[in-house]
């Protein structure tokens, strides 16, 4: 099952380790730099999303991360050791996901949904591992037959979803990287955060502007639409509290639910000025939308009202302020249509 498609339908969440795995963690020189647990000056306490507390003698050194949890606490100002999760390229450019992360520098422990490769993490001898939890429950990357594998190599952390919007995330991914030695007050950090704080404003302006704009957040395959909660995803529960009028599902979800499912003959049910579509989708997607006129005849389609979204990105400020001023350039030409 793909990433996106797990994505979409909540959130949720590859062969069994053996002995071995084990005795890699465990080997290594235990004088080296940055070897132990106890190599960090500070003592570690985090508790996380699902309500584990993790406690180490020292500050973590080697820490693997999910791709848009390692490019968060990247942006913040902390290398991690290794990465998973999605880390293709497009036109030689790493996924958008990844954000700043320099592969060059990290063990790549899996590059997809599904990828986990146990021998390779075991053998970074990790301190913690770090990931996003969009239930509270369990690890959004983390394959669950691996979890017990992986639990036993090092302890995790899983940085909460559910209820926050995007600056409250950003705000814990800052945390968390302080707490892992970062430094909050250093210069590129500042100006990321003033940079992003400037692009918020304008989205905010440019929404105050078309205070009828009505703006549906979908994903979509081959077979499928989805429409979004704006209450269930951080960016865009932070683009509601700016102001942003979203359409809504046509029924309450429940707790764990992103989207609601609907079919392509359904998507007129909710009429829409602009909107904006889950930019990870498979290419083939666009064509097939470009031949259905349940899509073709909406008004946001004929209007040329339709942008990417992109609902994965890392949650940092250097990485979102881009993104918002994207919204902010897209609001900006919209326009209500009645």
């Amino acid at each position: 099952m793909s990433a996106h498609l797990v994505n979409r339908r909540g959130f949720l969440r590859y062969a069994g380790a053996t002995g071995l795995l084990l005795g890699l963690a465990a080997c290594g020189d235990a004088g080296s730099p940055g070897a132990g647990p106890s190599a960090g000056s500070q003592p570690f306490r985090y508790t996380d999303g699902r309500g584990r507390t993790v406690e180490l003698a020292g500050r973590p050194t080697r820490v693997v991360a999910q791709s848009s949890a390692a490019a968060a606490l990247w942006d913040a100002g902390f290398r991690v050791t290794g990465v998973y999760g999605e880390l293709g390229t497009t036109d030689g450019k790493l996924n958008y996901q990844a954000g700043n992360i320099e592969l060059d520098h990290l063990e790549v422990v899996g590059s997809t949904w599904g990828e986990f490769n146990l021998e390779r993490y075991a053998a970074l001898r990790p301190e913690l591992l770090v990931d996003l939890s969009f239930d509270d429950k369990t690890l959004w990357y983390i394959p669950q037959a691996s979890v017990d594998e992986v639990d036993a190599l090092a302890p995790s952390i899983g940085m909460k979803m559910p209820g926050l919007d995007l600056p409250q995330i950003i705000d814990g991914f800052m945390a968390l990287a302080t707490q892992l030695g970062a430094d909050p007050e250093a210069g590129p950090v500042k100006a990321a955060r003033a940079d992003f704080d400037a692009a918020v404003a304008e989205v905010k302006a440019a929404i105050a502007a078309k205070p009828g704009l009505r703006v549906l957040a979908i994903s979509r395959d081959p077979e499928k639409f989805y429409v979004a909660d704006p209450n269930a995803h951080p960016d865009l529960k932070h683009l509601a509290a700016l102001g942003m009028r979203f359409v809504l599902p046509s029924r309450r979800l429940g707790h764990g639910e992103y989207f609601q499912e609907i079919s392509w003959e359904q998507i007129g049910g909710f009429p829409a000025d602009a909107i904006i579509f889950d930019s990870r989708e498979v290419t083939s997607v666009a064509g097939k939308a470009e031949k259905i006129p349940t899509w073709t005849n909406l008004p946001a389609v004929r209007a040329g009202q339709v942008y990417p979204w992109k609902p994965a990105a890392p949650f940092s400020y250097l990485a979102n302020a881009p993104i918002y001023r994207d919204v902010a350039a897209w609001l900006n030409r919209a326009k209500p249509l009645g």
